[in-house]
């Protein structure tokens, strides 16, 4: 099933910067951590070229880690002082003992130990000799699929193209690197070269694997082993008012008790309902543009880890005809991946069939025939109001569940 991410918008909220600061350093890190994985392959079977010396590998190599090693500490330190989460400084030393995603975020922890045990018997190598440095370097190339699984964990964005495209060029480079090294350099045994290229596959069949059963599935956040009493807590804290929905990276774990925009339960586990049509409704004729506004409003989780968001709006000049759209989703870095939709225009009905950011497109039906809808919504996170532009034309085949799929 293929899942549409709708992202709220965050006016007014100076922590989301140290949120995206977060995010931002730790992928960045993840790149820099796989091109000096690279290097030292390169540095490690002595390649060399007349416009690329030995020597320009090994220093671009360790110029790359140190600033590796640094963009890991900008997003140890962003992470513990956004607050949002219960990670604490001792957790960027300790591993497996947070009570946040435990497992993805220790081996976050561990490839960090590891990058340090390496920079700092780097620094100390003519102090222990070149046996005892070598040994503890090669902890480096155990950091990297370290780190790899770590952001596929723990990461809130994963499931985005980008972020995909980006972690597949990854792990074709190390994996690339390696299987080089291991073809064309000469290696104490022919059983080593057996022993690295199934240790190399395992490691992308793991990674695939995993991030194809885990991270890019629905409910990944709910699944990920964040405490019982911490989902609660999180929950809590993203569904209690409205226009709530913020960056949730925990995403589960309190009932769906909070009240809908329109004054029912909108628990996010029921199936995504309508509103019946004001009365007297009409609706603009085809094609048109409207200006939109209105407020939203999210449930808290459920103990699937789904939250609805509903959206109450009206055309401006109309306050009849009201425009109602149900998202049912789990949230995910910085908005809700949307799992299934309703959409209520006067008295037509249907659902979302396309979704970006806050970029929606829907098919509605009624007494009139088909509309398509086009929206580009503004959200105001701090006062749950919604503003935008609504435009509308007629006719459109396919089914009306589209968007679900």
């Amino acid at each position: 099933m293929a899942v549409s991410a709708f992202t709220f918008a965050t006016v007014g909220h100076g922590s989301t910067a140290v949120w995206y600061l977060t995010r931002s350093s730790g992928i960045v890190a993840f790149v820099l951590l796989t091109a000096a994985t690279v290097l030292g392959v390169v540095a490690s079977v002595g390649w060399t070229s007349e416009r690329w010396p030995r020597f320009a590998s090994q220093t671009l190599h360790r110029n790359l880690s140190l600033f590796c090693l640094v963009l890991v500490g900008l997003h140890v330190v962003t992470t513990v002082g956004d607050g949002y989460v219960p990670i604490r400084l001792v957790d960027a030393v300790v591993p497996f003992a947070q009570s946040y995603r435990p497992v993805w975020v220790g081996l976050g922890t561990l490839a960090f130990d590891l990058l340090v045990a390496v920079a700092l018997t780097s620094a100390l190598r003519r102090r222990i000799g070149y046996r005892s440095w070598r040994a503890v370097h090669w902890l480096a190339y155990l950091s990297w699929p370290i780190a790899a699984f770590h952001e596929l964990g723990s990461g809130t964005d994963v499931h985005l193209a980008p972020i995909e495209a980006l972690n597949v060029v990854c792990i074709a480079a190390v994996v690339g690197a390696g299987l080089w090294r291991l073809a064309g350099a000469p290696v104490p045994a022919p059983g080593w070269r057996l022993a690295g290229g199934g240790g190399a596959l395992a490691v992308v069949v793991g990674l695939v694997a995993f991030a194809l059963a885990g991270p890019l599935r629905p409910g990944w956040s709910h699944r990920a082993g964040t405490s019982p009493a911490l989902l609660r807590q999180l929950g809590a804290a993203a569904g209690g008012t409205s226009g709530s929905a913020s960056r949730s990276p925990a995403g589960s774990g309190a009932g769906a008790g909070s009240q809908a925009a329109s004054g029912s339960q909108a628990g996010a586990g029921s199936p995504a309902g309508t509103e019946p049509a004001a009365a007297g409704a009409s609706l603009p004729t085809a094609p048109f543009t409207s200006n939109l506004s209105g407020s939203y409003q999210t449930s808290a989780p459920n103990a699937e880890g789904s939250v609805q968001v509903v959206l109450s709006l009206h055309l401006d000049g109309s306050p009849a005809t009201a425009l109602t759209i149900r998202l049912v989703g789990y949230p995910e870095g910085g908005g809700v991946a949307m799992t299934s939709s309703s959409v209520t225009f006067g008295p037509d009905t249907g659902t979302i069939t396309a979704l970006d950011g806050t970029s929606l497109g829907a098919r509605v039906r009624g007494p009139s025939g088909t509309l398509q809808l086009s929206m580009q919504l503004n959200l105001d996170r701090s006062s749950g109001a919604v503003t935008g532009v609504l435009s509308g034309s007629a006719g459109g085949g396919g089914g009306a569940d589209e968007g679900n799929r």
